[in-house]
């Protein structure tokens, strides 16, 4: 029996183990869950995993590892020499495409030289995605490279400035995304054909566009026919979106001076035919309470297709931007899910406190809407005459959320139009009142030679 438990034993210690005989794919795919310092520690599992590190597709030198790479280093030449030589070190050791990096620039980086080279390697290994985070000072322009990265599909830019465009520059044709995030203009390049205008032009295939500025813009127009999910953070004196009708999700955390019309306001919102969720930001209710907007009952064209519909940093306390709600509400016919989080207090002296008269469910009725979530109406008059309303007006409903400290016992008993309807009352907390806010290889020992050399200062340097 011994002898057989024995050889039984000796079998299985002959087997490769499980971790070491894994598919390609799947080393990879956990290698890419991994940030880059730990993906080179697996290394020391066996030597199935001692390199497969070295040719993940994705490399992510952001924030985080730049500080775990420079921990307790304090002399700036010191830091601008290790950081450059690992950025050197991890993109020509490298085996096999990038298809996604991350790259962050920290302030003491001013070397463009280096720079330019890492985005000419990039270009040349077919990158995808890319995204630039620059908190060089003073601040410099972008570097003309990156807009030879023609297979790029997913650019983000952080912190940085967009200065002209090359003469060269053809476009981006495989282009789906492109986020900027507190962006920045070259001085003196604000011209009458905007930058960015150019530059979304050229991008044929762009179906996702973020944009928060870091400083006024006083003319944006956006014509994108395939942009599908746009977001827009800061003010403008007009914000078009001529040409751009296939938008389902839209989120303005911005307002445009020329809203101040109530005919602008109506055209602008009468051309998103196609939009299924509409988020409306803090900045853009502050816009709308400043100019005390006169809103139209009903928008000249419906939002057909809007299902969703959140508003975040309201007044309730601001006739117009209540008039507002309602006109949106009233030219949604088929809203199935409406969030609104309100302020307790108004941002101007000039707004009005009083309960609104013409708040009255009768009128009319939202026969797809099945959920609303009412945050931050507690103690105020308005906020209970909106319950009250969009209870009386929403047959189908069958879940309201509510955040009440009082007049629990007098809002349980309005009158509701659907049958099914049921109230949660949340009590009050704290809550985020935020604004709205995701190569090549070199052959034989030199290539294992560096690459190990990389390893070793990633688990230890």
């Amino acid at each position: 029996m011994f002898a057989t438990w024995i050889a039984s034993k000796l079998k299985l210690n002959q087997k490769t183990d499980r971790i070491s005989n894994l598919p390609q794919n799947v080393t990879q795919q956990i290698l890419e869950c991994l940030p880059l310092r730990d993906a080179a520690r697996m290394s020391i599992l066996s030597s199935h995993w001692r390199f497969e590190w070295g040719s993940i597709s994705q490399l992510l030198l952001d924030h985080d590892l730049f500080s775990s790479i420079l921990k307790g280093r304090l002399d700036t030449e010191d830091n601008l020499l290790a950081y450059t030589n690992f950025v050197y070190d991890i993109l020509f050791s490298h085996a096999g495409p990038i298809l996604k990096f991350n790259l962050y620039l920290p302030y003491w980086l001013p070397n463009e030289y280096d720079i330019s080279q890492w985005m000419q390697y990039l270009s040349s290994n077919g990158v995808k995605e890319f995204t630039l985070e620059d908190s060089r000072s003073p601040r410099m322009n972008l570097p003309t490279c990156l807009f030879s990265c023609e297979s790029l599909t997913h650019l983000t830019l952080i912190d940085c400035i967009l200065s002209p465009l090359p003469a060269t520059f053809k476009g981006f044709p495989c282009f789906v995304s492109l986020k900027l995030e507190k962006l920045y203009m070259s001085p003196g390049n604000h011209t009458v054909v905007n930058l960015f205008e150019i530059l979304i032009s050229k991008c044929p295939q762009l179906k996702i566009l973020n944009i928060s500025l870091a400083e006024r813009l006083y003319n944006l127009t956006i014509c994108a026919p395939k942009l599908q999910d746009l977001f827009v953070d800061y003010w403008f004196g007009n914000l078009s979106l001529e040409g751009t009708t296939n938008i389902n999700k839209l989120s303005l955390d911005c307002y445009s001076q020329k809203y101040q019309h109530s005919n602008h306001m109506s055209d602008f919102f009468s051309n998103l035919c196609n939009v299924e969720k509409l988020i409306l930001g803090h900045s853009f209710w502050w816009g709308v309470e400043l100019y005390s907007l006169r809103s139209p009952t009903k928008f000249p064209e419906e939002l057909e297709r809007l299902r969703t519909l959140k508003i975040v940093e309201i007044s309730l306390f601001c006739h117009s931007s209540i008039s507002l709600v309602l006109c949106l509400f009233m030219s949604s016919p088929h809203l199935e899910l409406l969030h609104i989080e309100a302020t307790n207090c108004p941002r101007y002296e000039n707004v009005h406190d009083g309960p609104l008269a013409q708040i009255d469910g009768s009128c009319f009725h939202r026969p797809y809407l099945k959920k609303i979530q009412l945050i931050g109406i507690s103690e105020l008059i308005n906020g209970l005459l909106l319950m009250k309303f969009l209870l009386a007006c929403s047959p189908a409903l069958e879940e309201m959320t509510v955040e009440l400290i009082n007049f629990i016992e007098e809002a349980m008993q309005y009158r509701r139009a659907s049958p099914i309807a049921k109230i949660n009352i949340m009590p009050k907390k704290e809550t985020d009142r935020s604004p709205i806010k995701e190569g090549g290889r070199r052959g034989g020992w030199c290539w294992l030679l560096n690459l190990s050399r990389m390893h070793r200062a990633l688990c230890f340097g």
